[in-house]
């Protein structure tokens, strides 16, 4: 009788292990599928997300997505679909085709963006839609390094925000564009002083609080946005601090050298008010009667086999490896001309010389690696020892006035795709988009050298 209990038991555990835990591992399996099929994108991110200072954090981002999933399965809110959903599936086709387009036009920014929406739309068309499932997924975007775009507003409210906060002592301050002048020195309010690390954390932080511990829309927005200003206040009171130490010291204290942890240390004690603050909105939540459905965490039907090929199938389709090879370390080739631009991952130059005072290169890049583009952010167009003292872009092509001590040149830059030349960087990129619609990739950079 005791045996047979304990088989029973055994069986039960058994059953509910694999009753818990299989939607769980399902999208773990999406989401491993989509990084394999999507290498060259895997090691951009590799690259500039969890080897940048600046996402350092990136390491912990798939574990807490993870976790965030677990504990909605747990919850019994990963439903499968029963059947087939028109606007689940057309947003998963729509999805699959801006990560092949913006992959092919290699812009970064979108297809990093792209394939986070590829992944949400996969896990919608499997399971059913919620705003838990949605917020989950949507956890990766800290790890995408697109938060850069925000690094020149911040900068700006940083240096406007500091002359305010100085302007309630007696520093003669004097601000002009990033640089904050005072009787004891400069300071320059530089890109790493923009507070987009800690408006990243607290982002990050919040946003996992509220996905665990709030309920209301209202309190979840509070808590957000409490932990957006605290970010932004901690940097301007870390840059103002600094600079009063600077006046007070004469420029001799250690951080003026070393002030990154200083920041920290301001932020840190934030956090623990912020959390407490956190609590405080949870404990008022818990105190209300929560209304939703114990049957709700009842499972639906595992997914059926036509529909986890149809998911394979377009997954297999916007797959950026199959059009794709994966991303060579960037590496300038030598030219024997004396003044050149430093650029990376071209496939071929041609150099064209006219006269003495002309030079004129063509570079060709390739369609299959996505860091071999004219606009890699690396790439610099101006020679050595040479300094930018005016610029003119038109429609066709962008000049560039260029000096080196008493000497002046000139340079000419376009951009080319389709046979079609384009001063701009910006208007290129919406081009090679067009043109990736089509099956158009191959572009070329122009640049000409001409002294005065």
């Amino acid at each position: 009788m005791i045996k047979g209990n304990t088989l029973n038991i055994k069986k039960i555990n058994s059953n509910i292990f694999k009753h818990n835990f299989s939607p769980f591992i399902l999208i773990l399996s999406i989401t491993i599928l989509i990084a394999l099929l999507n290498i060259p994108i895997m090691q951009t991110l590799w690259s500039y997300s969890f080897d940048d200072g600046t996402y350092s954090h990136a390491y912990f981002i798939p574990l807490i997505v993870a976790y965030l999933f677990y504990v909605i399965n747990n919850n019994g809110e990963l439903k499968y679909r029963e059947t087939i959903s028109l606007p689940a599936s057309v947003l998963l086709i729509i999805s699959a085709y801006i990560l092949f387009v913006t992959s092919t036009a290699q812009i970064s920014l979108l297809y990093w963006l792209a394939i986070l929406l590829l992944l949400c739309s996969s896990i919608i068309f499997v399971f059913n839609a919620n705003i838990k499932i949605a917020s989950a997924a949507s956890y990766f975007i800290f790890l995408l390094p697109v938060w850069g775009i925000l690094t020149i507003p911040l900068q700006d409210l940083s240096v406007f925000a500091a002359n305010t906060l100085l302007g309630f002592t007696t520093i003669p301050v004097f601000v002009e564009e990033q640089f904050v002048h005072i009787p004891s020195g400069i300071f320059e309010i530089a890109g790493g002083c923009s507070g987009l690390r800690y408006l990243i954390t607290s982002l990050a932080i919040s946003t996992l609080f509220s996905f665990l511990y709030l309920r209301t829309i209202k309190n979840t927005a509070t808590f957000i946005s409490v932990a957006i200003l605290g970010a932004l206040l901690t940097n301007w009171l870390r840059i103002s601090i600094l600079i009063i130490i600077g006046h007070q010291t004469e420029m001799t204290s250690d951080l003026m050298t070393d002030h990154n942890m200083f920041g920290w240390y301001l932020y840190i004690p934030f956090i623990f008010l912020l959390f407490k603050f956190g609590g405080y909105l949870a404990d008022k939540e818990n105190n209300k009667p929560i209304t939703s459905d114990s049957s709700a965490k009842i499972q639906l039907n595992t997914p059926s086999w036509p529909l986890a090929i149809i998911l394979f199938t377009i997954l297999l389709f916007s797959s950026t490896s199959l059009h794709m090879s994966t991303t060579t370390t960037p590496e300038t080739k030598l030219i024997d001309v004396l003044n050149q631009p430093i650029i990376y991952n071209y496939s071929t130059v041609e150099v064209i010389t006219n006269n003495s005072n002309k030079t004129q290169l063509v570079y060709n890049f390739s369609e299959d690696n996505l860091e071999s583009k004219p606009t890699f952010f690396e790439n610099n167009f101006i020679p050595k020892n040479w300094l930018i003292i005016g610029k003119v872009i038109n429609n066709e092509e962008q000049v560039i006035k260029i000096k080196n001590g008493k000497r002046t040149a000139v340079i000419t830059l376009r951009y080319e795709i389709s046979g079609l030349k384009i001063g701009s960087s910006s208007r290129f990129k919406l081009e090679r988009l067009k043109q990736a619609m089509f099956g158009q990739t191959k572009t070329k950079l122009h640049w000409q050298f001409q002294l005065d």
